[in-house]
C-alpha cells in the first residue's frame, strides 16, 4: 500500500546567490580572472528546492525584500511549484545576498553574506502563522534564524517531527539550549567540534544524543557519513567524485535526500543511500542544489 504523502515545511532563508568561479590560484589584493554566475539559496530554500525536485510536497516560509532580487527569487520558486505564499515580504529592502568566492578545484575559498532581513523572521511573525505551521507533519528550520526564534518554533511546535540544519560552526552554539527538542539534527565536523568538546566522534555524538537529540547526521567533508541514534549508530562512505563543481549546498542536500526517503518510512540505510546519491548530484551540479530527479 502507498503511503499519503507527508506535508513538509521549511522554515528559514533564501538567498540570491552569487558566485565567482577563479580560474587561477588567487592574487590578494588584485583583479583575478573569474567566471561569475547568479543562482538560487539559502539553506532553507536550498532543501524545499531539492525536495521539490524530488517530488515531494514541500512548501517554504521565508523572508523577500522587494526589489529586482526578491523577485527573481519568487519566480524562481513558482517555476519549481513551492508553495511560498506564507512567506514575510519586506517594503523598500533588499534581498538577503550570498556570495561565494570558489577557488580554482571549485571548493569554497570566501563566503560573505547580506542576510540581515532574515532577522524579520522573529517570535510575532510566527505566532501569527501558528496555526498553518502547525498544518504540517515535517518542520525542517535553518540556523539562520534568530535564537529567540528559534526556541520559540521548537518549544512551540515540540510535537511534530522537527529537523535541524546547523548551518556553520559560528551560528551552532545557538542550538545548545535547544538540543533536547530536535529530532534530527544535521552537522558537520567543525560544528560538532562547537557543540561538543569530548575528544572522539563517538563521545561528540553520544553527548549530543545525552541531551535530548533524537538522531544525528554528520557529514565530514570526503570523509566517513556518521548516523546515531539511542539504538543504531551506522558509518558509511560518501560517493567518490573526481571533479566536484561547486561544493556549496552538498550538506543541504544531503540532508534533503535522507528527509525524501525519511517521509515514506524507509529504513535508515536507504535514507542514507539517498542522501549520499542527492549530494554526488549537488556536487556535480554549478549551482548549490541537486539538478537532476534522483532518488525516487
Amino acid at each position: 500500500m502507498q503511503l499519503p504523502k507527508r506535508n513538509i515545511l521549511v522554515i528559514g532563508a533564501q538567498n540570491i546567490d552569487l558566485y565567482a568561479h577563479s580560474k587561477s590560484d588567487f592574487l590578494l589584493h588584485d583583479s583575478n580572472s573569474s567566471k561569475i554566475e547568479l543562482a538560487f539559496g539559502g539553506v532553507a530554500c536550498n532543501i524545499a528546492t531539492n525536495l521539490s525536485i524530488l517530488g515531494d510536497n514541500v512548501s517554504l516560509l521565508t523572508v523577500f525584500g522587494d526589489d529586482y532580487f526578491s523577485q527573481l527569487a519568487r519566480q524562481n520558486l513558482s517555476k519549481l511549484n513551492i508553495n511560498f505564499n506564507r512567506s514575510l515580504v519586506v517594503k523598500n529592502a533588499g534581498n538577503s545576498i550570498y556570495l561565494g568566492v570558489m577557488d580554482k578545484a571549485n571548493d569554497l575559498f570566501l563566503g560573505l553574506n547580506d542576510m540581515e532581513i532574515v532577522q524579520k523572521l522573529n517570535i510575532d511573525f510566527f505566532e501569527d502563522k501558528r496555526n498553518y505551521i502547525d498544518d504540517f507533519d515535517f518542520l525542517v528550520i535553518d540556523n539562520n534564524l534568530d535564537e529567540k526564534a528559534l526556541q520559540y518554533l521548537l518549544t512551540t511546535f515540540e510535537h511534530k517531527t522537527i529537523i535541524m540544519d546547523a548551518v556553520s560552526a559560528l551560528k551552532a552554539p545557538k542550538l545548545q539550549s535547544i538540543l533536547c527538542y530536535i529530532d534530527l539534527l544535521k552537522v558537520n565536523m567543525l560544528e560538532l567540534d562547537i557543540l561538543s568538546d569530548k575528544e572522539s566522534i563517538k563521545l561528540k555524538l553520544t553527548e549530543l544524543l545525552d541531551q535530548g537529540v533524537g538522531s544525528v547526521l554528520l557529514t565530514n567533508s570526503d570523509k566517513e557519513i556518521n548516523y546515531i541514534s539511542k539504538d543504531k549508530h551506522i558509518i558509511t562512505n560518501p560517493i567518490f567524485i573526481d571533479k566536484i563543481n561547486n561544493a556549496t549546498g552538498a550538506g543541504d542536500a544531503f540532508l534533503s535526500g535522507f528527509i525524501h526517503k525519511l517521509i515514506q518510512e524507509e529504513s535508515v540505510e536507504d535514507c542514507l543511500e539517498s542522501a549520499k546519491n542527492v549530494a554526488y548530484e549537488c556536487l556535480q551540479s554549478p549551482h548549490s542544489t541537486n539538478n537532476k530527479n534522483t532518488g525516487k
